[in-house]
């Protein structure tokens, strides 16, 4: 029986990266990544590329369309990607794809380390279960992480980043909102085998037969933001907004707004009035907004504040800017859209 045939794409970050006088910095170049892990040979035929190495807190929403626009080129000479990728801006990266690469047949791993490759590095079993997702039948984008697999435009960073110089939180992803895709079990040592084993509510066979690949890469991040309200925020900060094309507002709780002092309703409604999108998503990092549940969200709404409902805020702000370089600055379009289920960001 033939391997499959699995394409990673190096990007840089801490599994890429070796100890410097300035600190960890990317140069390991993909085929040397690929040569530290000499037990993916018995489980696909691997082939390596680089496309770019910077440690991923410098990595640009170009970047992402750069990604994809290789994917694009490549896609029908491989069973699968693997992207190689710091895990500063990992979820950006993830959700980006997720939108960029619609209607896939063929899964896109993306994963990395927190500790660089050494003694105690979670590289090598990060890189091997990425590469056994990426000859199974999952047909979308997940990060693999510490023997996860995790939706791409549901994942979220929740550990501190000190781990990487102490021991030993490798844990440092999890699902928001969504039930894992499937867990790895077995172990790497004495040659063993790691296995998946999928989530009972995730069916990894699923294809849609009806709908062909649909690759859109533009990314429009000019003039929109995102900003995290806290006590004590002025409103007045909002009248320097005018000219923006779209805001992402993360709230209290389900999506709740200062109404009393301080309130930020009267500009939320200038905002809206002026054809300028107010999103609400929540500080809360396993939060879904519910703008319903309080009068502080009850009045916002009010005032044309959109909730993001279940999606994560760096989902939200992706989907943003993939919305309006694909389809335009239309301020309704814009409304529609975001609050459109493309690729399981928002529950049914």
């Amino acid at each position: 029986m033939n391997k499959k045939k699995i394409l990673v794409i190096g990007t840089g970050g801490t599994i890429a990266s070796v100890k410097t006088d300035e600190g960890l910095r990317p140069a390991y170049k993909t085929e040397e990544l690929i040569s530290f892990f000499p037990e993916v040979k018995a489980i696909a035929t691997v082939e390596g590329m680089m496309l770019f190495s910077l440690d991923s807190t410098n990595i640009q929403p170009h970047h992402w369309s750069k990604i994809a626009e290789e994917i694009k080129k490549q896609y029908d000479n491989y069973d699968g990607f693997v992207i190689t990728h710091g895990t500063d801006t990992m979820q950006y990266t993830a959700s980006a794809l997720s939108f960029m690469l619609q209607n896939l047949n063929k899964p896109v791993v993306l994963t990395g380390s927190v500790k660089a490759i050494g003694a105690g590095s979670d590289a090598k079993q990060n890189f091997i279960d990425s590469v056994i997702v990426a000859t199974s039948n999952i047909k979308e984008v997940c990060i693999v992480f510490h023997g996860k697999i995790i939706k791409g435009c549901k994942a979220r960073k929740v550990t501190n980043e000190a781990t990487k110089t102490t021991n030993e939180n490798l844990d440092v992803y999890s699902s928001i909102n969504f039930h894992l895709m499937g867990e790895m079990i077995g172990t790497l040592k004495d040659n063993g085998q790691r296995k998946i084993v999928f989530n009972e509510k995730y069916d990894e066979t699923t294809t849609k037969k009806d709908e062909k690949l649909n690759i859109l890469t533009k990314i429009n991040p000019d003039r929109i933001l995102m900003i995290k309200i806290y006590p004590g925020l002025k409103p007045e900060i909002f009248d320097y907004l005018t000219n923006f094309k779209a805001l992402i507002i993360e709230a209290f709780g389900p999506g709740n707004i200062p109404f009393m002092e301080n309130s930020l309703l009267e500009k939320i409604k200038m905002l809206s009035d002026k054809n300028i999108p107010v999103f609400i998503g929540s500080q809360n990092p396993f939060g879904e907004v519910n703008m319903e549940l309080y009068e502080v969200g009850r009045k916002a709404l009010n005032v044309g504040a959109i909730p993001c409902k279940d999606m994560t805020s760096e989902t939200a702000l992706v989907k943003l800017m993939w919305i309006i370089g694909n389809y335009g600055n239309n301020p309704d379009k814009i409304k529609e859209l975001m609050q459109k289920n493309f690729i399981g960001e928002i529950r049914d």
